[in-house]
């Protein structure tokens, strides 16, 4: 009788562990689902967070001042943005580095760009400290042509924390850029594609890892595919 109760208890016990990190799966799971990602990806892409977007419209506007630069010649400059709306709030240095590329050193084919960023944002779903370095290539300098290209990759790694699930994460997200168009007169993004990946831990141990497509609409929009499964993204 006694071994049966030892035999009955462990296989409660088992039971109990089993159901408890089943739990635990769940849990991490729901923490970092493909809507959690729509967040991340939407605070990295938005202007108003210091997102690509508002690398991208920094890079026009040095273009656009350097036009007529010296060619071959490495040029750098930092911008500060400290940025408050009502969704939230962003801190954040960016350090520009760039060169005009010309053929037989006179006619302007594009610019390449380094970028760093440091800082932090704070919004209405999360908070993140984070880091990032991109590459850059813009192109159509012509000044026939109305709309800069600009193809490149661009990442952002740190650590968040969602607000409504206390869940803290630390991710590196690498974004492909490719044929990105930027309309010359308005500064904004018209159209473009990316491929997106994002892997890292939650607090609770277990590593995650989304794949994505992004599509650039325009407007101040664009879209976001994660496993099937579409966002809506405001740049």
């Amino acid at each position: 009788m006694k071994n049966q109760i030892i035999s009955l208890c462990a296989i409660a016990l088992v039971v109990f562990t089993l159901s408890s990190c089943g739990k635990d799966r769940e849990q991490i799971k729901a923490a970092i689902s493909e809507t959690q990602i729509s967040y991340l990806v939407e605070s990295a892409l938005s202007e108003g967070m210091a997102g690509l977007t508002a690398q991208v419209e920094a890079m026009v506007a040095i273009a656009e001042e350097n036009i007529s630069g010296q060619c071959g010649v490495t040029k750098d400059s930092t911008v500060v943005l400290e940025n408050e709306t009502a969704i939230g709030s962003a801190e954040y240095t960016t350090e520009y580095t760039w060169t005009l590329e010309c053929q037989e050193d006179v006619v302007p084919l594009n610019f390449d760009f380094l970028c760093h960023t440091e800082g932090s944002y704070n919004n209405n779903r999360m908070t993140s400290s984070d880091y990032g370095d991109a590459t850059w290539e813009l192109t159509g300098l012509n000044e026939t042509v109305n709309e800069f290209t600009a193809n490149g990759t661009y990442a952002r790694n740190g650590e968040q924390t969602f607000k409504v699930e206390g869940t803290v994460t630390e991710s590196n997200m690498d974004i492909v850029v490719t044929n990105m168009k930027i309309d010359k007169s308005s500064q904004e993004i018209t159209e473009g594609t990316a491929e997106l990946s994002v892997h890292g831990t939650a607090d609770g141990g277990e590593s995650f890892d989304f794949e994505g497509q992004i599509v650039f609409k325009g407007d101040g929009r664009a879209t976001l595919t994660v496993n099937g499964k579409t966002f809506n993204i405001n740049l």
